[in-house]
């Protein structure tokens, strides 16, 4: 049995661009979750409150993909 890197979701053995773009709005979304989960937790019920708190979570995982020396997914350095 092939092992497949877990972005490959359709086990071909390769990773499409599709599959990049899904896996990286799956690790924001669970950002986002966690953080507007955790301001819900405390008391907080503000939808506005909420909706930053999410936006804060999620912006370095922005800042991570738009790093060319970053491989795991975003922009690529091609030299």
């Amino acid at each position: 049995m092939a092992k497949f890197a877990k972005a490959d979701l359709n086990k071909d053995g390769k990773v499409t661009m599709q599959e990049q773009i899904l896996a990286a709005l799956a690790s924001y979304g669970r950002a986002f979750l966690s953080a507007a989960l955790a301001l819900y937790m405390t008391g907080n019920t503000n939808p506005r409150d909420l909706l930053l708190g999410g936006v804060a979570a999620v912006a370095p995982v922005i800042l991570k993909a738009l790093n060319p020396n970053d491989k795991s997914f975003g922009f690529v350095n091609k030299a």
